[in-house]
């Protein structure tokens, strides 16, 4: 007599599980005096998991962390009211930085798919005017990706971020 035994559980193991989708990513490249420096600034996936890099003594660590569904879904929400034919390509740069050049590349979930862009010198500078203004849907998915980085890091949001400031 031969019995064949055969779990359920490993054709369970093997049924697919679909990945988390990446609702914002963003990276930033760095440049200054010749130095080059690029960095996973922040990526949310639909799951509520954040990643960023940290600099820890002489190297970038990856730092994971999670985000309740109703945050993903209100930055989800400003993500779909975005008009997504106004980015495109290489936007910027928008500030004037001495001896630094800062680029955001930028992927984020649409309806249509995902759309890859990036910004030239996005963040503001007390004191110093901006070289051209910013339109609202970039200013949008900047400060979405400011204020996660700033909630997950303990950080300040860029002032042209903070709440009552015109998009520009």
């Amino acid at each position: 007599m031969c019995i064949n035994l055969f779990s359920t559980a490993a054709n369970d193991a093997r049924s697919p599980v679909s990945a988390p989708i990446v609702v914002l990513e963003a990276t930033s490249m760095t440049r200054n005096q010749g130095a080059e420096m690029q960095y996973l600034l922040v990526r949310l996936t639909d799951d509520g998991k954040v990643e960023w890099d940290k600099y820890l003594g002489n190297a970038w660590e990856r730092q994971t962390s999670s985000v309740s569904a109703e945050r993903v879904s209100k930055i989800q929400r400003t993500l779909d009211s975005i008009d997504k034919s106004r980015l495109h390509g290489a936007m910027g740069p928008y500030h004037v930085y001495e001896d630094t050049f800062v680029e955001l590349r930028l992927q984020m979930a649409a309806r249509q798919g995902q759309v890859t862009f990036s910004v030239t010198n996005p963040w503001s500078e007390p004191g110093r005017l901006s070289r051209k203004r910013m339109p609202k849907e970039v200013r949008l998915v900047v400060c979405e990706v400011d204020g996660l980085y700033a909630q997950l890091a303990g950080v300040s949001v860029d002032p042209m971020c903070k709440a009552g400031t015109s998009p520009h």
